[in-house]
Formats: structure tokens, sequence, C-alpha cells
């Protein structure tokens, strides 16, 4: 146990950065209605809405320097919600 201690202040840390998957990975949804939809399976989770990303038509993992500036915004029960710009073009809806 005393081993583990030291070690605690770089996991928390490092937990937000795993919070968002692979590489610094977000979920993030061609539509609005998808977006919600893997949020409300995930419990509102941005861990487990990564882990559950692929089941979610119309949603993917996207690197975090793939996506750029706000596009759109819309409020949904409260919680403020984002489509970011690609590179590509076009957005994406990632959660809040």
């Amino acid at each position: 146990m005393r081993r583990l201690l030291p070690t605690l202040p770089m996991l928390l840390v490092a937990l937000p950065a795993m919070a968002q998957g692979p590489a610094g990975a977000v979920p993030a949804c061609e539509n609005l209605v998808a977006l919600r939809q893997l949020a409300a399976r995930a419990g509102e989770d941005r861990v487990r809405a990564a882990a559950q990303v692929s089941s979610q038509p119309g949603c993917r993992l996207v690197p975090r320097d793939a996506v750029g500036a706000v596009e759109h915004r819309a409020m949904v029960g409260g919680a403020p919600y984002e489509c970011l710009a690609l590179a590509t073009g076009g957005c994406l809806w990632v959660m809040p």
C-alpha cells in the first residue's frame, strides 16, 4: 500500500487524458440525436461513451487535434452541446 501512495498524484493527473479515449480521442457524432443516444446509453460518462462509440451509427472516435472551432451550439436539458469544425469540412457533435 505504501508503494502505491507516491504514484497516486501521477494517476490523478493522467485520468482526464484517459477519459478521452485512446491518444486523446473524443467520441463524436454526425448529428445531435446520435450523440444524445450514445450519451444516454453511456450514462453521460465520457469514458463509457468512448468504449461504446462503435455501436452507435454515425459516431466515431476522433483525435482531439482533428477538431477545431465551434460551428454550432445547442442546449439540451441544461447541458451545452457543440458541433466542432473538422479540418476536412463539416462538423461533429461532441459530449459536453
